[in-house]
């Protein structure tokens, strides 16, 4: 027979056990035990804990986790959480229900048994009557387990219902309260969250889901097992309408995918381009207008801008590089070149923006497969740097590489060959000009420090 309603229990700030109810001593295993946490898988101890210091004491929060029952068995389990306070210290109140088996006794019809997250009806549902009826901002969000194929393949389907039951107790852990979440595909989840009227509010949700998910479970390099991707839009700000809302985080989650998984999106129309007529303009997928700034301050704020509070974008980082330092194109992009993250062009302006120092910045694609060949892979320094200012001398023995610069009228080349990132990749910033100088000795140590950067900023994200 399954219990759903597993029972009560009070815990002080050190998960002690205060007090039980009846229910909580009739199916708990250890019940008289004084560590709550000696009945919760190990695995989830340090996720327990840190959600629960950030339970509010202003309402009930949602806790998921593994728990184990009278069969020894453990169970995956979801408690309401109230903190209570207590002069000086504080109590958290848990009531307990049991959700590892809803397949074969639903509690309510309008969840979903893999995940305990609402099911795709409920969720869809209630995001278009959100869009119907209420004039408060909420972000759409998409979430998707990157790999996920993969990882039922070689781990086992058991290893990916695990995985999908721990990246929905993430997410109903880090929402709580403001907002809902549902699964709706096989490892794709839609996540409603009320309020973050900007971006920068946003990503106190997004960050944390990220680094969480990311830090599941790691191969014996230190390498993240467990990734996923995520694609935002807000609703009124971006568009009022559902479908459109929906297919713009959608879009969002495809560049999340396409710039090399593990990441968040959030779409900014002066990044990803406008909505028009509720159509989004794919021509005018513009990165920004940068203007160039003084050098030294740009590698001093790179420093701040990827490490700090930030959270700055790789693609943002590039176009101001390629307006500050006069580049043509700059490309960041993994050795396994389907996952390339991004590549961006300077476009011809108008005099007067030219006059104003503005540029404009544009996404582009292109195939540098030829950076794996064996013998380009040689011209790297101990830096992991290859300074190209002669290409029809320093490349006449690679054929691939001088006909890619030829074909592509590159004069002068940088490339920075990344080692730390998983599978290695590279950052590459070029010029086409004919008259233009080769890259002063500065503009490489530059590079250098910026490629590093970038490095670290991507194993780290």
């Amino acid at each position: 027979m399954i219990r759903y309603n597993i029972g009560t229990v009070t815990v002080d700030e050190s998960f002690i056990i205060v007090n039980v109810n009846e229910g909580y001593s009739e199916h708990v295993v250890n019940s008289e035990g004084k560590n709550f946490l000696d009945n919760v898988l190990e695995e989830d101890h340090r996720l327990l804990t840190e959600m629960a210091d950030s339970i509010s004491d202003k309402g009930p929060a949602s806790l998921c986790f593994r728990y184990k029952e009278t069969d020894g068995k453990f169970s995956w389990v979801i408690a309401l959480c109230n903190k209570v306070i207590t002069e000086d210290r504080y109590n958290i109140q848990m009531s307990i229900q049991d959700i590892s088996d809803l397949e074969e006794k639903i509690i309510d019809n309008s969840l979903d048994y893999g995940t305990g997250l609402l099911d795709k009806k409920t969720i869809l549902e209630y995001a278009r009557d959100k869009c119907r009826h209420q004039a408060d901002v909420f972000n759409l969000c998409i979430l998707d387990i990157d790999n996920f194929k993969y990882i039922n393949d070689t781990k086992g389907h058991s290893f990916g219902d695990e995985v999908l039951k721990e990246v929905s107790s993430i997410i109903r852990n880090v929402i709580g309260e403001h907002g809902k979440a549902g699964r709706i595909g096989g490892d794709e989840i839609m996540l409603v969250i009320d309020g973050a009227p900007d971006n920068a509010a946003l990503r106190t949700y997004l960050k944390p889901l990220r680094e969480t998910i990311e830090n599941l479970h790691r191969d014996p390099k230190g390498y993240p097992l467990i990734t996923a991707s995520i694609g935002s839009a807000r609703y009124p700000t971006d568009v009022a309408e559902y479908d459109t809302l929906f297919d713009l985080a959608d879009r969002m989650l495809y560049r999340a995918k396409n710039r090399g998984k593990n990441r968040y999106v959030m779409y900014n129309p002066d990044i990803h381009g406008k909505i028009i007529d509720g159509l989004f303009a794919e021509e005018n997928k513009v990165v920004q207008d940068a203007a160039p700034v003084d050098k030294t301050k740009l590698v001093m704020d790179a420093v701040e801008e990827f490490f700090g509070d930030n959270e700055t974008t790789v693609a943002e980082q590039l176009a101001k590089i390629i307006a500050t330092y006069e580049l043509d194109y700059v490309f960041v992009f993994y050795e396994d070149l389907s996952k390339s993250l991004a590549g961006y062009k300077k476009l011809e302006c108008t005099q007067a923006a030219q006059q104003n120092g503005v540029h404009r910045i544009v996404e582009v694609s292109t195939d540098i497969s030829f950076v794996r060949d064996r013998e380009f892979d040689e011209f790297f320094n101990a830096n992991g740097v290859f300074v190209v200012d002669s290409p029809e001398n320093q490349l006449r023995d690679n054929l691939r590489a001088s006909r890619y610069f030829a074909t592509n009228e590159i004069k002068h080349a940088f490339v920075y060959k990344m080692k730390d990132v998983p599978n290695g990749g590279y950052v590459f910033f070029y010029k086409t000009n004919e008259l233009s100088r080769k890259f002063s000795q500065p503009d490489v140590t530059d590079f250098t420090y910026l490629g590093k950067m970038i490095e670290i900023a991507l194993k780290s994200r």
